[in-house]
């Protein structure tokens, strides 16, 4: 039976990280050291002190900790990271690496930050926030991966890998019980297959009643129903050839977040005097002062009179509900040729999402769209490793599809903007298609035994077909009608696009190793996003289809690994300095008659500069601290001023002062933890880390509702482990009680914000077998 020894769980509680790593006390030697961390960062196992590369790795055990629940939480680890949720998107990741962020929740658009789970790239950003049971690691790669990773990576990558099935029999149950209702149980079992196999069993079923209370419909909401069930088999033919199978199905009804009102009443000046020195958002507006339409409230649509919405309520007159299901499938195989190894992984994702979404974020029904979205996509990658005398080498084949569509339904909306009768709607859809392909290869040649140089290219040929219908209107009795209300038997505008692109993505590097405990690197890389069409529009005419055109980051790098005090302290450092030419900028516009639509458009070119540093150290037995820090200097250089549709005056005559989104200029994190035994047959393990990072901004223009404060965050849990089986843990997020909200306008329409959760506790207990 696969057991871990006593030992070896109070060791893992110290897990290894390039910023927090796993402690190792070698009995025999009587000595201390910090382990040595193996990471894939370059698509082989090498130590992250060795790769040239910047790289944050988090454990299996610092990732099962009670205070880390998901993606968001592993930022204290690394800098210049930042996680954030994206409204209106079940498990939606806002994430940023440098400077490069993406936020925007449409399928048509692609990430600028490459999430991987086993392998396998998420083309969406649905789901990306990732809960952390069963989780072997977590590597953070900072700085375009286009190389070895592919596009899409333009700012970073995060690899995500689950535990293997252990062939012997075994698992764990674990059951939480939290502030705000929260009531989780989760199981693994092992199971073992002849000699050479095994099969891994797993559940989820997360619970919670929500840390909001709508003061309109008198529920608590933001609430989280989320359920998962799969299976991987891993089988060794022979000793040169294995495979492993993964099937997981995962059924999310969380609500979609639960927003704040932020609708905009500027100066709190009557919008119906003729000295109203700005437009209000029409979902506090139209309610009020619409001619021949009774409303007996106050101003309650505006942020500014609204009584029920605030950091811990909200006034929607109904929950942002969601529906999502999801199938998982990978396929990996392995075959040893001698020196050289092959893999192949084969990944498919089948997602459908329903959500109904109250955008108005008042109590007033004015605004809430309905929406269904079917998305798959298939990856292959074929990878070859092996040497060729000196040099290492890294090639491969990479093959991707991705098709989906969405249907969106508004309700209420075109009853107060064109008069239409109770009931009736407006209909938007579209279909998008990508088809790509790609070469790679990457090598490594050993000059001398200090000196070593890396060379990398990609070449990817990628094509987009778009296909998006206009905006029909349709009353409840189904009859379609013209935007005056009338009859009419002309069908919805649909369009088609396609277009292809090509790009080689190149990498260089030189690595010097000083001593066997120090190495420095310089790097040049590249990365691109793709370009595309964005399908989400409403005014379907010749021309409204626009694309744009890939987006490229240059990165200049130079890092020193280093490890010290008889291997108890480790030191890794990077500065490097960005070239972002073709940003693409996604940008809300309106027309005169109210109609919404998102503009993409090569708008920027900007510099990132900035320097890292991670230390860890084993301070004496039992004790380990880490502390990172991150520093960003995040400016365009210049931005277009005549993007298409943008109302004048939306920004400064010379734009180029804006700041980017989601570009904190500082970043910083430290923690400690502390494992003894007790008794002599348990042991006690304190975890204690805090994370801070500096103000930033979430919408383009730097509408000031936009501007996040800067604000730390605490983190604790205390571990009681009895005889390796039980693990009682008693934890407490946000200790410090910060509160912030991530704002979203959509001009003129409406304007809303999401907020943190506040402090809160929990018990957690995990039983081992």
């Amino acid at each position: 039976m696969f057991k871990t020894s006593v030992k070896a769980i109070s060791i893992a509680v110290l897990a290894g990280s390039g910023t927090y790593p796993l402690v190792a006390a070698h009995a025999q030697e009587k000595t201390l050291a910090l382990e040595e961390i193996i990471v894939t960062a370059r698509k082989r196992e090498e130590s992250v002190q060795d790769v040239p590369v910047s790289v944050t790795a988090l454990s299996a055990a610092e990732l099962r900790r009670s205070s880390i629940r998901d993606l968001r939480d592993v930022t204290a680890y690394v800098p210049n990271l930042l996680v954030d949720k994206v409204t209106a998107l079940q498990g939606g990741a806002a994430i940023a690496i440098r400077g490069v962020s993406y936020q925007e929740i449409d399928k048509s658009l692609d990430p600028g930050i490459g999430v991987l789970l086993d392998d396998v790239y998420l083309g969406t950003n649905a789901g990306q926030i990732l809960e952390n049971f069963d989780l072997e690691r977590l590597e953070v790669l900072r700085g375009p991966q286009g190389t070895l990773f592919g596009k899409n990576t333009i700012g970073g990558a995060l690899a995500i890998f689950r535990t293997a099935p252990t062939k012997e029999l075994g698992g764990k149950v674990q059951g939480t019980l939290g502030d705000f209702g929260r009531q989780d149980v989760r199981g693994l079992l092992n199971l073992p297959m002849t000699e050479n196999g095994g099969v891994k069993l797993w559940a989820s079923k997360l619970h919670s009643d929500g840390y909001i209370e709508n003061t309109t419909i008198n529920d608590d909401v933001g609430s989280q129903r989320y359920e998962n069930a799969g299976a991987t088999v891993a089988y060794d033919f022979t000793d040169d050839f294995a495979l492993a199978f993964t099937y997981e199905r995962t059924q999310d009804k969380s609500d979609v977040g639960a927003w704040a009102n932020d609708n905009k009443y500027l100066n709190e000046v009557p919008y119906d005097s003729p000295d109203a020195p700005a437009p209000a958002d029409l979902a506090g507006l139209l309610p009020w002062v619409t001619p021949g339409t009774p409303y007996t409230g106050s101003r309650v649509g505006f942020r500014d009179f609204d009584p029920g919405s605030d950091d811990n309520h909200v006034s929607q007159n109904g929950r942002n509900t969601g529906n999502s299901n999801v199938d998982y499938v990978n396929l990996t195989l392995n075959y040893t040729l001698g020196d050289w190894y092959l893999t192949s992984i084969s990944g498919y994702i089948d997602r459908n999402e329903n959500s109904r979404l109250e955008y108005d974020a008042n109590s007033i029904p004015f605004l809430d769209v309905e929406s269904d979205t079917d998305y798959s996509q298939y990856s292959q990658e074929f990878r070859v490793n092996g040497e060729i005398g000196d040099v290492e080498l890294t090639s491969g084949l990479y093959y991707w599809y991705s098709d989906y569509d969405t249907h969106s339904v508004t309700n209420d909306l075109f009853e107060w903007l064109n008069g239409f009768p109770d009931g009736s709607v407006g209909t938007i859809s579209q279909h998008g298609k990508t088809e790509s392909y790609a070469a790679f290869t990457s090598a490594d040649w050993s000059v001398t035994e200090k000196i070593t140089l890396s060379a990398g290219v990609r070449y990817t040929w990628e094509e987009k077909t778009m296909k998006p219908v206009g905006q029909a209107f349709y009353l409840p009795n189904g009859t379609q009608i013209d935007a005056s209300g009338n009859p009419t038997n002309v069908p919805p505008v649909a369009l088609e696009a396609d277009k292809d692109w090509d790009k080689w993505s190149p990498r260089l590097g030189a690595q010097y190793q000083f001593t066997d405990d120090m190495m420095a690197y310089a790097s040049f890389s590249q990365g691109f996003k793709s370009g595309g069409f964005f399908g989400r529009i409403t005014l379907a005419t010749p021309g409204s289809l626009r694309s744009f055109e890939p987006e490229e980051v240059d990165t200049y790098e130079i890092g020193l690994k280093s490890t010290w005090w008889q291997d108890r302290l480790r030191v890794n450092a990077a500065i490097f300095t960005s070239d972002y030419s073709d940003k693409q900028e996604e940008i809300l516009v309106a027309d005169a008659g109210g109609n919404v639509d998102t503009v993409v458009a090569n708008a920027s070119s900007a510099t990132m500069e900035g320097a890292e540093l991670e230390v860890s150290a084993l301070v004496y037995e039992g004790l380990t601290v880490f502390v990172q820090g991150g520093y960003l200097n995040a400016e365009y250089d210049e931005f277009r001023n005549d993007i298409p549709g943008l109302p004048p005056g939306t920004l400064p005559a010379d734009a180029s002062v804006l700041e980017m989104r989601n570009a904190p200029k500082y970043t910083f994190g430290t923690g400690l933890n502390y494992v003894h035994s007790l008794f002599g047959h348990s042991q006690m393990s304190y975890d204690v880390v805090y994370n801070w990072r500096d103000d930033y901004v979430t919408i383009f223009n730097n509408d000031p509702l936009g501007e996040v404060d800067s604000a730390g965050f605490w983190n604790a849990n205390i571990d009681y482990t009895y005889k390796e089986m039980l693990t009682v843990s008693v934890y407490g997020r946000n200790l410090g009680d910060e509160r912030y909200n991530r704002t979203v306008t959509i001009p003129p329409i409406a304007t809303f914000s999401q907020w943190n959760e506040p402090r809160n506790y929990g018990v957690m207990v995990t039983y081992d077998f």
